[in-house]
């Protein structure tokens, strides 16, 4: 029995104390397998972030040497890719990670605990944890509650007002947003998007989350946001670049290494996360005062894909999306185990568990969704929504 099957806007053939009792029992056997792996918590996952970040720094190290000594395609490309991979843990499996609180268990490594952690990412840290985790994370695919439901001018479903922009959402976002996709995620945490829209579209921000800023003025939210922007900037573009230069090496190949890295990674974060989400359909906002219909929503906004352990991590385990958002604080690398359990679950109730076999399947349907939507509703779809 799935969420579709049971909510009251969708069936009349349940009464309210059986979907009650349903979610009581959701709510237990999801519950279980979350305390199950509190419990197991210890030294394996201090280990584990300790280690990738150790191994991030040898990345780097090599990336950037690469970049700076290189004297051929190959070298360069080398110094790219380890650059890239050193600019990718960081920011997705490490920082994002941590930022849901997902290492506060263990007083050892206070670095990696959420309120201490500084972000090797152009994101300011408080507007990512208000947006991300407070909002997205609580009101998943629910209208005008997720703000990352039309992240941006995006336009993915039919309650969402159409704007003339929307029909050029497909090669827009591939070909200009991605590429400099966690900049738009910092513009949009700190409430630039929604000032866009506001003064650029008709309807304002009619159909989008608004994201509250409060106690912040607009002079501390740009001040958050050059901050976080600059300290990206300052290293890539300004001075690793300089250094090499003054040392008598090509300052300019390695800003271009720096430039591509960042673009690259940019890129492969914006495709991870946006082929995981934006499934229909739609979800009610009443589910946040149980916990089994939260439980639910959740298995029916999100969507995993198909990978090995080693590519999960460069994923930053978001192939893992369905327990992603179930267990957000329980350290990634411990979901290829949960899902397991999660899908035993699933089949027990009839429940679907979202997977595409591959991670190309899961963009090509993600990007299915922003054609479809990139035209105006047939009349009527929003009322049949």
């Amino acid at each position: 029995m799935s969420e579709a099957a049971i909510s009251t806007s969708r069936s009349t053939h349940y009464t309210q104390t059986q979907k009650q009792a349903f979610y009581d029992q959701i709510e237990q056997e999801f519950d279980a397998i979350k305390n199950k792996y509190r419990a197991q918590l210890g030294q394996k996952d201090i280990d584990y972030i300790v280690g990738l970040r150790r191994k991030s720094r040898v990345f780097e190290v090599a990336g950037r040497g690469l970049l700076w000594l290189s004297s051929g395609p190959i070298s360069f490309g080398s110094g790219v890719f380890f650059l890239w991979l050193h600019r990718n843990l960081e920011a997705i499996e490490i920082g994002h990670n941590v930022l849901h609180g997902q290492y506060d268990y263990f007083p050892e490594i206070p670095e990696f605990h959420a309120h201490n952690f500084k972000w090797k990412a152009p994101i300011d840290e408080e507007g990512w944890r208000r947006e991300h985790n407070a909002m997205h994370h609580v009101h998943t695919n629910v209208f005008e509650k997720d703000p990352d439901l039309n992240h941006g001018v995006l336009r993915t479903n039919d309650l969402t007002p159409w704007h003339k922009s929307n029909l050029y959402q497909v090669p827009l976002y591939l070909g200009i947003v991605y590429p400099t996709m966690l900049y738009h995620f910092n513009a949009q945490n700190l409430g630039f998007t929604q000032d866009y829209r506001q003064q650029n579209f008709a309807d304002g921000n009619k159909g989008y989350a608004v994201v509250d800023q409060h106690p912040w003025d607009a002079q501390e939210r740009l001040k958050r946001r050059q901050r976080s922007v600059w300290r990206v900037w300052a290293k890539e573009f300004a001075a690793f670049p300089v250094m090499a230069q003054v040392t008598g090496f090509s300052g300019l190949k390695v800003f271009a290494g720096n430039l591509l890295a960042d673009t690259i990674n940019n890129y492969w974060i914006a495709l991870t996360i946006q082929a995981t989400h934006l499934t229909e359909p739609l979800q009610p906002e009443e589910a946040v005062k149980h916990k089994g219909h939260w439980y639910l929503t959740q298995l029916d906004s999100s969507v995993n894909f198909k990978g090995n352990r080693v590519m999960s991590i460069l994923w930053g385990h978001l192939n893992y999306q369905i327990e992603h958002h179930l267990f957000p604080d329980i350290p990634s690398h411990r979901y290829p185990d949960m899902a397991k359990e999660v899908k035993a679950v699933c089949a027990k109730y009839d429940i679907p568990y979202k997977c595409n076999p591959s991670w190309s399947r899961a963009i090509k349907n993600y990007v299915s969704v922003l054609w479809k939507y990139s035209f105006p509703s047939r009349k009527g779809a929003a009322q049949d929504a």
